[in-house]
């Protein structure tokens, strides 16, 4: 007498609702032989996915063998394809040196993806559960790790859509349904750590909080949402923001995403140390796990060499261009000092301070460092070509303009544009107080004047050149014009809108400039503090008080 009919399969909606969206999908399942991979193919069998079985055989136990087998009489039974493989695992851990846990991941997940591109999927499955992303909680907190973001949903074609499911819940499925599986007596072994998690340490903290797993998922679910919302602030982050104004969190994501985009390998201490040099301002040297040098200075992470350029201009007869060499000194206002030194105070990373060019006449004294701007040595400007520098020389232009704006009492700030020849075809400094108009900026006088000049208001081509970082209204009309480069002088902390208070280029307006700060900052600096230390000497000197001292420049 043959054995009656099986009945037909009903998966409950807990479990079905996940895997809708894969209804005469073509899937590749990543089926071990366990109660959850089996209970993922029964299910996506029953809703009417086209699935592709994909089996690893580790090769880490006697029984291995026999667990593939079983996998392929199962797919078998059901009518769907099955790919099988062994791989010595434990060997390939031992060649590599990965641990065995991590070798199995990889070899793994390179299976599946092979597969999956043999079959024409889009789509590989993976059966992770709720306790899966509850212990994966745990272990990420027990290595410190700073996100606890357990085992994500998706990462590339992967998907994991019983994250939320119980464990209970499968089982009740396959016994409902009279579907046995596979038990791994390595899940059960304390040598490793999710074994000695899931049977000695989750039943204790279960037993005293019931809900555990559930609480460790949904903080996993909380994390992952907070982890996407920070990274998406660091990676809005423009390059001539100043990290130090930067949250923590934020300049943590962003260095963590710039070390990943490098293919760099990093440890949460090596993180810690690189975020806290750049938040503080201070120079680091690190060795990355793999022997790759990187180094924090100047308030940025440098992650390959420099880029130096030779001089853009003819050398004086006599000069010649080499490297630094020991003892190399230049002539600056302040006095003679060592290039080595001019080096360090500019944040150059010690290894390139090598390949730094320098020119030095005819007894060997350096006159010009090829720095970004570069430093020159007391006349030897005047010595060399005036177009070595066009933008010192605009930026001169711009301090002229802004002594104008002095001595007419108004906040000392003055703008030239340069046209897309480098010529001067706009200029303007503050006249808010003459015009009684508080947008009477000088760049926007300058820009107004640049598009007369030019016939259009579209300054793409052009670089607007002002002694003070522009304030959020002037960056606005910047980018209106879609200027195609913002050179300033002085950082302005209370109202600047290029990393001062705010960053206004972090977001996305279809056209972002190039930024170059700190052109001639000292004597923009120096104008704009003389200017406001005469200014409240003559309100104190009216009211009979000491002067006030000067606390930052706004307009």
């Amino acid at each position: 007498m043959s054995d009656p009919p099986r009945p037909p399969v009903r998966v409950p909606r807990p479990l079905a609702r996940p895997l809708d969206v894969y209804r005469a999908q073509t899937v590749v399942a990543a089926v071990s032989g366990g109660a959850d991979s089996v209970a993922l193919l029964v299910a996506l069998h029953t809703i009417g996915a086209r699935v592709v079985v994909a089996h690893l055989d580790h090769a880490l136990r006697p029984e291995s063998p026999a667990d593939a087998a079983w996998v392929a009489a199962l797919a078998a039974d059901l009518g769907v394809p099955a790919v099988r493989e062994r791989v010595e695992v434990a060997a390939v851990a031992a060649r590599r040196g990965w641990n065995v846990e991590d070798a199995a991941r990889r070899i793994r997940y390179d299976l599946l993806g092979r597969v999956a591109r043999a079959h024409g999927a889009r789509i590989i499955l993976t059966a992770h559960t709720r306790r899966d992303h509850a212990e994966t909680v745990l272990i990420q907190l027990l290595r410190g790790e700073a996100v606890l973001t357990g085992i994500p949903a998706r990462r590339g074609p992967v998907r994991r859509p019983w994250l939320d499911v119980g464990r209970a819940d499968l089982e009740a499925f396959l016994h409902a349904n009279g579907q046995t599986w596979r038990e791994d007596a390595s899940n059960a072994d304390p040598a490793y750590s999710r074994a000695w998690l899931r049977t000695q340490v989750m039943p204790v903290l279960t037993a005293r909080y019931p809900g555990l797993e559930v609480a460790l998922a949904r903080l996993a679910h909380f994390q992952t949402q907070d982890d996407a919302a920070l990274t998406a602030g660091a990676m809005a982050l423009s390059p001539h923001a100043p990290r130090e104004r930067v949250p923590l969190a934020v300049l943590r994501r962003r260095v963590r995403q710039d070390l990943r985009a490098a293919g760099l390998d990093v440890h949460a201490g090596h993180l810690d140390t690189l975020v806290a040099a750049l938040h503080a301002g201070h120079t680091t040297h690190l060795t990355l796990p793999g022997g790759r040098d990187v180094t924090v200075t100047g308030g940025d992470l440098h992650l390959k060499p420099l880029d130096f350029a030779p001089p853009a201009f003819d050398r004086p007869d006599g000069w010649t261009l080499r490297t630094p060499a020991s003892g190399d000194r230049i002539g600056l206002p302040g006095g003679t000092r060592l290039v080595s030194d001019v080096l360090t105070d500019r944040k150059v990373p010690r290894a390139d301070r090598r390949r730094v060019p320098v020119l030095v006449d005819r007894s060997g004294q350096v006159q010009w460092i090829g720095l970004h701007p570069p430093v020159w040595a007391g006349g030897a400007r005047e010595t060399a070509d005036q177009r070595a520098d066009p933008l010192h020389t605009a930026m001169g232009e711009a301090l002229v303009l802004a002594h104008e704006a002095a001595a007419g009492h108004e906040v000392p700030v003055g703008a030239v544009v340069l046209g897309p020849e480098g010529t001067v075809i706009g200029r303007g400094r503050n006249r808010s107080r003459e015009h009684g108009d508080m947008t009477r900026h000088a760049e926007l006088d300058a820009l107004r004047e640049a598009a007369v000049t030019l016939g259009t208001p579209y300054l793409t081509s052009c670089t607007l050149v002002v002694t003070l970082e522009p304030c959020p209204m002037c960056v606005g009309a910047a980018l209106e014009a879609r200027i195609g480069r913002v050179v300033y002088g002085a950082a302005n902390p209370k109202a600047g809108a290029l990393g001062g208070v705010t960053d206004v280029l972090a977001h996305h307006w279809g056209v972002r400039p190039t930024v170059v700060a700190g052109v001639r900052a000292r004597e923009a600096t120096r104008l704009l503090r003389e200017t406001f230390a005469a200014l409240r000497g003559q309100k104190a000197g009216a009211a009979g008080q000491e002067p006030v001292p000067e606390e930052g420049a706004s307009r």
